[in-house]
């Protein structure tokens, strides 16, 4: 079942937990993803950032998870992530992806909120809903890292007017999160969060979830997080598993084999992170909403 992303991230605030939300990079990612999260009857979220259509267009990687999402038992949000450009976010929506993301977080204040403003437009007129990125997640999934790992964060002065002046329907801040790896103790500032939390409504997100002491997700959850983006904690330690389940003795597994111990894989590692965000058993909040609705603003 496809939902809306803001639905499901709206139903998680309300109800304080929050929805996980993988990378679908691939057919053993999405089908492994979707298992767990039926097995736990927990709404997901599935997306899809730039960086891997290098690899497999996003033609082909959407229709692939929208396939796998619509068979779902369970509520499951398809996204396009980090969306950096109008005619990108517009090849999504083509598609059929009804959640997309602009990222203006390396914009001006003021260039962010018109040009978050022309895409919640065009993607409101395909009855699609729209996060936007305040302040800046540092950080990188990719080989190499970044020059500014940490970014900066949210001003929670500025909350209010970017979304009254966008109509966006969720939000990304920045509070000590980064993508990828991160360098040295993290300092996750949950104050902030809360801040923030405290005078809006709409859903705020989390990127960057990955490598975190598992005693901390409750506690982003508590302070007003109703959406955790996972990738580098869990991709990090694929190839390893992979080579155990294999077995050193093997050094010629027929590749369906491989096949089905990646999908086993990130089955059991979107189990683990269903468990720290509390959405295990939530699916049922949505029996009553009808799938692709969300309301906008």
């Amino acid at each position: 079942m496809i939902y809306k992303l803001a639905d499901l991230q709206r139903t998680a605030r309300s109800n304080r937990y929050a929805i996980p939300h993988l990378l679908g990079g691939n057919l053993e990612m999405t089908h492994g993803e979707i298992r767990a999260a039926e097995a736990l009857d927990s709404p997901i979220a599935l997306g899809l950032a730039p960086e891997v259509f290098a690899s497999v267009p996003m033609e082909i990687a959407f229709p692939m998870i929208l396939n796998a999402a619509e068979r779902a038992t369970v509520p499951v949000a398809v996204q396009l992530e980090h969306g950096k450009s109008h005619a990108q976010i517009a090849r999504a929506l083509r598609l059929g992806v009804g959640s997309v993301m602009f990222d203006g977080s390396d914009l001006p204040f003021e260039e962010n909120v018109a040009r978050t403003r022309e895409i919640v437009m065009m993607a409101h007129a395909f009855d699609a809903c729209v996060e936007a990125e305040l302040g800046s997640v540092g950080g990188s999934a990719l080989r190499g890292g970044t020059a500014d790992p940490t970014g900066y964060t949210t001003d929670p002065d500025l909350v209010l007017d970017f979304i009254a002046s966008t109509g966006v329907d969720s939000l990304a801040i920045s509070f000590g999160n980064v993508h990828g790896r991160y360098r040295g103790e993290p300092t996750i500032d949950l104050e902030l969060v809360a801040r923030i939390a405290a005078i809006t409504d709409t859903p705020l997100v989390m990127h960057g979830g990955s490598g975190l002491p598992d005693d901390v997700y409750p506690a982003i959850v508590a302070a007003g997080i109703s959406n955790v983006h996972f990738y580098t904690g869990i991709a990090m330690h694929a190839w390893e598993a992979l080579k155990e389940r294999i077995g050193d003795d093997d050094r010629h597994p027929p590749y369906h084999e491989v096949v089905a111990h990646a999908v086993d894989f990130f089955e059991g590692q979107t189990r683990h992170v269903i468990g720290l965000l509390g959405s295990a058993g939530r699916a049922s909040d949505f029996v009553r909403l009808p799938a692709q609705q969300a309301s906008h603003g």
